[in-house]
């Protein structure tokens, strides 16, 4: 079949500001993928798996524009992609002002034939249209009009945005969803037909059902095309399904490379490395309550050892009931400027004290309500009230801050100092907090998020996923009564979910009320009291998570999917009927 990636004794770190040079960010970095190959990789957050897409892609190290003199502290070992080594530099080439930056080989070459879909999709808007982002690739490649208008439609279709097409012309790309953005992204790339596809964390900011429908579209152009992939990704159970070998990063070092069955059998390398294990595995574990070398993945390979075991009862769990509302929505809409309706009539009550799920697919108006009730927006028609106070009001709304804290979905509109300490620091601050006051609370905050290294850096240098956690800890620092969190754990490792999710746990216990938007279902199961479900701009579902993950019909409606510990319970249920319906990890262990 031939190999598209030969990666030989690869170090590589990035160049310093400073007087002393950089660790290196990945270290004997030594793999293979053979054509028609999906090879996953994964590792927690800052182990080196964008820098080692962007060293396979080729923008490393000529990126950098490292002057030829110094490449070697910088780079040692060889990547070859399509036949082609991207790592070497020609010395003759690029000289400036008799300088010499270096050129990498096959640079030209290899840019039509490989495509990279960035983690953050606004990285990779240059267009002001959609039409015309979808169509810039093709156009550089001399493709024909006609041909162009074909295949930035079939891409799109491809995505599930067919229906944007009409308006491709007057779309512009920054105005959709974050869902939206992530596929249009990804359609881009797709209109081009390349022979590698290089797809960093590509279904981060999408709905459950719609991560599936995407990486199917893609396994079926890959072999309908016999295109390879490097799929980066966090989720296990996409990893397991699409991928034919499963990478480790960890550090700037490959840990392991094996098939995924073999890698998330391991509990034990999972847990060393931060990365998330299957629900199923963590079920097996805590039931056996012994140490376990390998452990069932699937639904099918654990139910027979399930059915021949006796259960108990399930606990009843009490709902909290109360009438003290803090958020009060009745009929709101909203509508663009350009006419779109993102909400139609949605009414939401939330009660004080409680951890809410405010779910729904790519564009049904979450992040727009979300705004709603932080200020940023004010309704259309309708009214929307927080602690009784108007929303109507331009007045009210700038007092907002004041016991409310909106965390962007992107932390980049959200982040605009020059330092991380300050950034956390700016908020309180303006609340007035003395200067001893504020710094025991930004270190004490940015050690909970696990950033505490990084209070003197420049934002602008962190990972999304750090970024994310810097635009929480600024927010969390100010502990307003009132916390709307968009997609928190977005990019997030299994450690940094966890931790992020213990900082919401804990403020919950000291009463504040927390709604969460989040297309992880996981977390919907394990923390939250209520959901709301919005389709279209209207709320199709208010009640508590166990209700919603047992309704199938609703949940292929809103592109919902339930966890895989509710699945299991489902599956077992269909063969012993009284078998209780089990949200998570915590409910079976307690029946076993």
């Amino acid at each position: 079949m031939g190999n598209v990636i030969e990666i030989k004794d690869l170090y590589w770190r990035y160049p310093s500001f400073g007087g002393d040079e950089n660790p290196w960010t990945l270290r004997n970095i030594n793999l293979v993928a053979k054509k028609g190959e999906v090879l996953g990789i994964t590792g927690p957050s800052g182990a080196g798996k964008t820098t080692l897409c962007r060293q396979i892609m080729g923008i490393l190290p000529h990126g950098t524009k490292i002057p030829f003199q110094m490449i070697n502290h910088h780079i040692r070992g060889s990547v070859q992609i399509l036949g082609h080594t991207v790592t070497r530099i020609d010395e003759a080439a690029n000289v400036v002002n008799g300088k010499s930056l270096g050129a990498i080989q096959g640079e030209g070459i290899l840019s039509p034939r490989v495509g990279m879909v960035m983690q953050d999709p606004e990285n990779q808007f240059l267009q002001m249209s959609l039409l015309h982002e979808l169509a810039y690739g093709l156009s550089l490649q001399g493709i024909d009009v006609d041909e162009i208008s074909v295949r930035s439609q079939q891409a799109l279709d491809s995505v599930g945005l067919g229906y944007l097409w009409q308006d491709a012309e007057y779309i512009h790309p920054l105005d959709l969803s974050g869902g939206q953005k992530q596929r249009v992204s990804i359609a881009a790339f797709l209109a081009l037909s390349p022979e590698l596809l290089i797809l960093d964390e590509p279904t981060s900011d999408l709905d459950p059902q719609g991560k599936y429908e995407i990486i199917e579209t893609i396994q079926k152009i890959r072999k309908d095309r016999d295109m390879s992939i490097v799929l980066v990704e966090l989720d296990p159970e996409l990893l397991y399904e699409f991928c034919d070998q499963v990478i480790l990063l960890d550090d700037g070092e490959v840990v392991i490379s094996t098939t995924p069955k073999n890698f998330y059998s391991q509990m034990e390398l999972l847990t060393t490395h931060g990365v998330a294990p299957f629900a199923v595995s963590c079920i097996a574990s805590r039931i056996s309550r012994e140490p376990q070398q390998k452990v069932p993945i699937t639904i099918e390979e654990y139910l027979p050892e399930l059915l021949a075991k006796e259960f108990r009862p399930l606990a009843e769990v009490g709902q909290k009931a109360s009438s003290d509302f803090v958020i009060e929505v009745e009929q709101v809409h909203y509508q663009y400027e350009d006419g779109t309706a993102a909400l139609s009539g949605v009414d939401l009550e939330v009660q004080h004290g409680e951890i809410l799920a405010l779910l729904g697919t790519n564009g049904g108006g979450k992040t727009t309500l979300a705004k709603i009730l932080a200020g940023i927006y004010a309704p259309t028609s309708g009214t929307a009230r927080v602690l009784g106070n108007d929303l109507t009001k331009r007045r009210t709304r700038r007092g907002i801050p004041e016991y409310l804290g909106y965390v962007f979905q992107n932390p980049d509109h959200q982040i605009f100092t020059r330092r991380v300490c300050d950034e956390v620091s700016y908020g309180l601050d303006n609340l007035g907090f003395s200067k001893d006051k504020s710094r025991e609370i930004v270190g004490r905050t940015l050690e909970m998020v696990g950033l505490a290294e990084f209070q003197n850096e420049d934002p602008l240098f962190l990972g999304k996923g750090q970024r994310q956690r810097l635009a929480v800890a600024s927010v969390l620092a100010m502990q307003p009564d009132i916390l709307i969190v968009d997609e928190p754990t977005t990019g997030q490792d299994f450690r940094m979910i966890n931790s992020i999710m213990q900082l919401l746990v804990e403020l919950h216990r000291q009463k504040k009320t927390i709604i969460i938007i989040t297309h992880d279902m996981s977390i919907v199961a394990d923390y939250c009291d209520r959901a709301v479900v919005l389709l279209d701009g209207e709320n199709v579902f208010t009640g508590t998570p166990r209700v919603l993950f047992n309704d199938t019909e609703l949940l292929s409606k809103t592109h919902l999917r339930a966890p895989q510990a509710l699945r299991l319970a489902r599956a077992m249920r269909q063969r012993k009927p009284d078998f209780p319906l089990l949200l998570n990890v915590e409910e079976w262990a307690s029946i076993y």
